[in-house]
């Protein structure tokens, strides 16, 4: 007995009645049991089938995606690129001009933040606490005259003039000989001194000097550079702490 070939098992299983498949039987009803199997097979039994039916493209849409694709281009291209800090230090962008390098541009600076220090302090600021130096910590020293009083280097002891800028490590202070010098921090203590609210210091001509009214004498301060290693406007936000000094 010759063995049954598989194009012949579709119309048996449909006659004994095991093939379950609806569409099978309908087929073999229409066609042979061959062409039954054969179309079963290649146009129903791997045929996908679809959840959702395919819809055109709307040009309309499509439209609207590429003019948003386009704006979203033209954006990138017209917003600069920014600088890298090796490009920022290449075209000397934070120097200081030679033009500009002068102590009389300065002063007008350094009488504004006489009157800022002022207000931070408030005007009973003698003595001065606890809220007071905090107060000093968090300030902003661009256009202080500072000078520098300890130091490891003993060449920098005794520089004075005007902070031109205050970064992270350093103070570059410009002094009355139209010099930038720059100071260091660390290792470092800077004082300051701030006239009392309403007294006005007044300039000696014969001497040279400022001379402060009768009215009050200035107040004194010095800054420890160590504890400064920081942008000044990381300091508005921060919460100093004691620390051991070993310096001291």
């Amino acid at each position: 007995m010759a063995p049954k070939t598989p194009q012949s098992r579709p119309k048996e299983q449909v006659a004994n009645g095991k093939d379950s498949n609806i569409g099978l039987s309908l087929l073999c009803r229409a066609h042979s049991p061959e062409l039954a199997a054969t179309i079963f097979t290649e146009k129903v039994k791997t045929r996908p089938l679809y959840l959702k039916p395919t819809e055109p493209n709307n040009a309309r849409q499509a439209r609207r995606l590429e003019r948003q694709r386009k704006l979203s281009e033209r954006k990138k291209r017209l917003k600069p690129a920014l600088l890298s800090s090796r490009q920022k230090r290449a075209l000397c962008i934070y120097d200081i001009p030679k033009s500009s390098q002068k102590y009389s541009i300065y002063e007008p600076l350094h009488k504004m933040w006489i009157g800022y220090i002022q207000e931070v302090l408030g005007e009973k600021c003698t003595p001065v606490t606890g809220a007071a130096a905090a107060k000093l910590c968090s300030a902003d020293y661009h256009g202080a005259e500072l000078e520098v009083v300890r130091s490891r280097c003993v060449s920098r002891v005794g520089v004075k003039g005007i902070v031109v800028k205050d970064t992270k490590f350093v103070f570059e202070i410009i002094t009355k000989n139209n010099q930038i010098k720059v100071v260091p921090k660390e290792n470092t203590v800077f004082r300051f001194a701030v006239p009392p609210p309403g007294v006005e210091k007044e300039v000696d001509e014969n001497a040279g000097k400022e001379v402060v009214g009768a009215e009050g004498k200035d107040l004194v301060f010095e800054l420890h550079g160590d504890q400064f290693i920081f942008r000044a406007a990381d300091r508005a936000n921060k919460k100093f702490k004691t620390h051991f000094l070993p310096d001291l």
